[in-house]
Parts: C-alpha cells; sequence; structure tokens
C-alpha cells in the first residue's frame, strides 16, 4: 500500500533477474493471476478494497493458484496476527521494517521450493498418465476379444453352432460389454472427481441426513440378490437418528463399492454383516466379511488410482478404480475409509463421517 516500498521491492527483484508484476490490491492481484503466470505472491496485509487476507482466500479457493507460495509483509507483529496466518496455511511473514537482502532470501528459498513442487507434480503426472495407458490398454483388451470373438464366431459358424452354444457366445459377448460399460464410467468418474466437480456438488447440494436411514434404506436394498447369492446377511445401526452432512449420492455410492468389494473377497463363508454406530464425533459403518482378508500394502496401493488388491491372483475387474473413487468421495464428504482384517478371518472396512448438529 506504499508506492515507495513497491517500487524498492520491484528494483530489488529486476536486480537479481526476477519478472514482477506489480498492483495496489488483492482485486489486482487476481487480475494478474488470470493472466500471467506466477511463481510467488508477495502482498500487503493492508490494502484498499481487497487487504491481503481476502485476497489469500480468493487465491486458495482457486485451483489454478491455490500452489502458489503466498508471503506478507507486514507491520502487524503481534501473536495472534501471526497465529491467525498460520492457521490459515499462509507461507510466511516478514515484520516491517526488514532487510532487502533478507526478503529476496526468503523469495529465493519459496521459488526454489515452487520449482520443486512443480517438478514433483509433473513427475506424478507423468505416473499418472503412465499408469492410465497401461490399465486402459489391458483393461479395453480383455472385453474386446470376447466381443470380437463371440461375434465372429456367431457371424461365421452361426449355422453350424447349437443352441446352447449361441446363448453361450452372447452371454460372454453381454459380459464384456458391461465390463468395458462399468470401466468407462469408472474413468470418466475419476476425471470429474479430479476436475472438482465432485467437490462443487457438494458444496451445493450437501444436507444433513440421519445416518440410520442412508445406511438401512440402502443396505436393505441389496439384501434379495444377495441372499440369492448364497449371503447370510445382517443389518444394524445405533445412531439414533444422529445426523450427517453430505451429499447424498456420494454416500451410497461409496456404500455400494464397499459392498462389492465384501463380496468379491469372501471366500467359501459367505457371510456379511453391516453395522453402524457412534463413535466420539463421528458416526461409522462397518462392511464386515468372512473372505481371505486383506494384506495392509495392499489396501494401500487399491486405495491408490488403478490399484487393485492382489489383481493377478483374483482377476478383478474394473480397472482397480472403486476404492481409490470411494477415498476421494469420502475425503469430499468430511470422512476417510479405514481398512482391517478381522481376527477370527476375513475384512473389515470402517467409512467415518462426522456428526452433524446443525
Amino acid at each position: 500500500d506504499n508506492p515507495l516500498i513497491v517500487n524498492v521491492l520491484q528494483s530489488l527483484f529486476l536486480a537479481n533477474n526476477l519478472n514482477v508484476y506489480t498492483c495496489s490490491n488483492g482485486a489486482e492481484g487476481l487480475t494478474v493471476l488470470e493472466n500471467k503466470v506466477v511463481d510467488v505472491i508477495v502482498s500487503d496485509v493492508m490494502m484498499p478494497e481487497m487487504d491481503g487476507y481476502a485476497f489469500y482466500q480468493a487465491v486458495r479457493k482457486n485451483s489454478e493458484y491455490s500452489h502458489i507460495p503466498f508471503l506478507f509483509l507486514t507491520s502487524l507483529s503481534s501473536s495472534n496476527e501471526m497465529h491467525f496466518g498460520q492457521e490459515r496455511g499462509i507461507d510466511g511473514y516478514l515484520i516491517k521494517p526488514f532487510q532487502p537482502a533478507e526478503l529476496l532470501s526468503v523469495i529465493k528459498g519459496k521459488l526454489q521450493r515452487s520449482r520443486e513442487l512443480k517438478i514433483g507434480s509433473e513427475e506424478r503426472y507423468d505416473s499418472y498418465r503412465k499408469r492410465v495407458i497401461h490399465t486402459l490398454s489391458h483393461e479395453f483388451r480383455t472385453p474386446l476379444v470376447a466381443i470380437n470373438t463371440g461375434t465372429e464366431l456367431l457371424l461365421e459358424q452361426s449355422g453350424n453352432l447349437e443352441v446352447g452354444k449361441i446363448k453361450n457366445l452372447l452371454e460372454a459377448i453381454q459380459r464384456g460389454g458391461q465390463r468395458l460399460e462399468r470401466l468407462v464410467n469408472d474413468f470418466m468418474l475419476l476425471q470429474q472427481i479430479e476436475a472438482g466437480v465432485a467437490l462443487r456438488l457438494f458444496n451445493n447440494r450437501a444436507s444433513a441426513k440421519k445416518f440410520d436411514d442412508l445406511v438401512i434404506s440402502f443396505f436393505e436394498s441389496q439384501r434379495s440378490w444377495l441372499q440369492d447369492e448364497g449371503f447370510t446377511y445382517s443389518i444394524k445401526s445405533h445412531c439414533d437418528g444422529q445426523q450427517v452432512k453430505v451429499y447424498e449420492p456420494h454416500i451410497l455410492d461409496i456404500f455400494q463399492r464397499l459392498l462389492s468389494n465384501a463380496v468379491k473377497f469372501s471366500d467359501t463363508t459367505k457371510d456379511i454383516q453391516i453395522v453402524a454406530y457412534p463413535q466420539e464425533r463421528e458416526l461409522l459403518v462397518e462392511i464386515r466379511d468372512r473372505g481371505i482378508g486383506l494384506d495392509e500394502e495392499r489396501i494401500k496401493e487399491a486405495i491408490d488410482v488403478f490399484g487393485q488388491i492382489d489383481r493377478e491372483r483374483l482377476e478383478q475387474q474394473g480397472g482397480g478404480l472403486g476404492l481409490a473413487i470411494a477415498t476421494r468421495y469420502s475425503y469430499i464428504n468430511q470422512g476417510r475409509l479405514e481398512f482391517s482384517n478381522r481376527k477370527d478371518g476375513g475384512s473389515v472396512a470402517s467409512f467415518f463421517l462426522p456428526l452433524h448438529e446443525g
């Protein structure tokens, strides 16, 4: 907010081969961010129109800028002021008056850290891209083989095939098509999550729901087909009308994926138990199975994008996206997922949500 300081700092940065864009308030700063590539932001706290804290909050709300290091110059040196900034993730303060060399040293440190983060981000993206290519090439190829082989046999030998054989081929083609559809849907869903669509839906449409109602309504709707598959199935909820604030479609999707996982990993003992209850300031639902159990390291892999638990042995289908999507949905709804093994065999998937008291 002081033109003299702005000019001094601009000259200091230019003398050290740093490009500088200057603004008189936060609103102008946002305009610069829309049109320029910025590596570090240095801002006053006290400014007209939009002060430093309002500017900081606007920057952090935008995913395109949220990674940029943010440094405040301020004459406010009280501990309360510092704590206020630290609680909001502000990268640092410099108290006026300060030495130009001190500021330059801090800026160079922030630039180095920014470069490291950028390199790390690019490496993660490259790894992600390779996994996408590898997974899609495998997952698309398998059902396409079934579809192409089945249709080829039907076209070339339909006159020589028995009715039962034709039915088997058509069922194989149908399974291949369904597998492709699940893969494409999950992949598109993950892209929407990564693009922030799911978070916007939560922010705009989340509402208070009775956890008992969510749990009982969904899991009761699954009882018929599970019993037809030979499962013993029980549901107990002890949340006594307590509420959570969620976007309901996300929660139902998580329930579906966790239940499907329990079915996949169930061995000869087909028993699934659903138990919901409060724990401190949270409500949780546990999906318990009597299957083969889970290795802790492989659980972590499964939560990563395209990871699958014991993929080679179980030959699961669907690109390994299920737990990755469920984990992201739980995080968006302020919750978390935990996985553990049961002492007497099987595994437990626990989905926690914070208690809503609004």
